[in-house]
């Protein structure tokens, strides 16, 4: 398959996502990109100028050459060839995004950690080449794994990895930058936008004064477009973690992306995918993550525990879990989903 044909495909699902959010708005202005190993569509809906599009795209770019794995040159890539080496110098958004990221790895006592780069390449999750990985070979690169040790250093912004120690900032780049791209379309006075990274949304405003945004959550047991439910929010970020997006079979056992940290296989814990509603995209990303791993009824007791965070749990037996506040911005759509009050 070339690449001009997958960025077709994925173009087309961008366009579908972006049609589960209701905006009847008078005017409209956007484009869709290629970036960040996804498929990007920013929107603007009360400021007619192309150069502000221009210049979100720019700023994505930018994060990009910070922290993907897939270019060369990228930041990251220096920080992961220095490992065992010292301290290495860093820019302040990745410094900013590795410490946020920490701080998750905290909270969620390792299950969450950007050091699983060496299981994650193993699995090849999401390419062609994708396969069960040697289990010795598994664990010699498990037990170069754990968040204690990346070090920072905050007065020299540096960080240092210790000698095998790699990272991966997949599981909370694309909320940072999203982020990012709403600082600076706030900045120039945009009040009504939606920025769409992949299916990490970010809306800015509301849809007309008084009605919030209508953002569909995907039904994971159907194909693209097909929506279980909707959440209304204005000013607020959707990102959903779930084991529909990557995977493989083999011999009739679905393997998915999102790796325990205990033994490097994917985690099986009934939940087929979790919700986040937040403020700020770089902790709806991560949290979708760590929400995952921490299974529903730990996941629901922590969503709680969070100010102005709500979460919408789906499990195997399409049952689905809300956190305290998520019942008056949540709409079921579909009578095949049933609701559990408590875990």
């Amino acid at each position: 398959m070339n690449k001009q044909f997958i960025y077709i495909a994925v173009l087309v699902v961008a366009m579908m996502l972006t049609g589960c959010i209701n905006n009847n708005t008078e005017s409209e202005i956007s484009d869709t990109r290629f970036i960040m190993g996804t498929v990007v569509t920013i929107q603007l809906f009360d400021i007619e100028d192309e150069t502000l599009i221009t210049e979100s795209f720019n700023k994505i770019s930018e994060i990009e050459n910070l922290i993907s794995l897939n270019i060369e040159s990228s930041e990251l890539n220096g920080i992961n060839n220095h490992a065992g080496q010292g301290p290495y110098k860093i820019s302040a958004n990745t410094y900013y995004v590795i410490e946020e990221a920490i701080k998750y790895s905290v909270l969620s006592k390792g299950k969450f950690d950007i050091s699983m780069e060496p299981v994650i390449s193993l699995w090849k999750i999401g390419t062609k080449e994708a396969a069960v990985p040697d289990r010795e070979e598994l664990l010699t690169e498990l037990n170069k794994v754990g968040y204690e040790q990346i070090i920072l250093d905050e007065v020299n912004q540096t960080v240092e990895l210790l000698e095998g120690v790699k990272l991966d900032l997949g599981s909370i780049g694309k909320g940072f930058a999203a982020d990012i791209v709403a600082k600076y379309l706030r900045g120039e006075g945009v009040k009504k936008a939606i920025i769409n990274l992949g299916g990490n949304i970010l809306v800015i405003g509301e849809k007309a004064k008084g009605i919030p945004y209508r953002v569909g959550l995907q039904n994971p047991y159907e194909k693209r477009n097909e929506y279980f439910a909707v959440v209304e929010v204005a000013d607020k970020t959707v990102v959903t973690s779930g084991i529909y997006e990557r995977n493989f079979t083999k011999d009739n056992i679905l393997y998915h992306h999102i790796l325990s940290t205990k033994d490097g296989y994917p985690v099986d814990n009934g939940v087929v995918c979790v919700t986040v509603v937040a403020d700020a995209s770089i902790d709806a990303d991560a949290l979708s993550t760590v929400l995952f791993l921490e299974g529903i009824e730990k996941g629901l007791k922590l969503a709680n525990s969070i100010e102005g965070i709500e979460c919408i749990y789906v499990d195997e037996n399409s049952k689905f879990f809300l956190s305290e506040h998520a019942g008056e911005i949540f709409e079921l759509l579909s009578d095949e989903f049933q609701l559990v009050d408590s875990y």
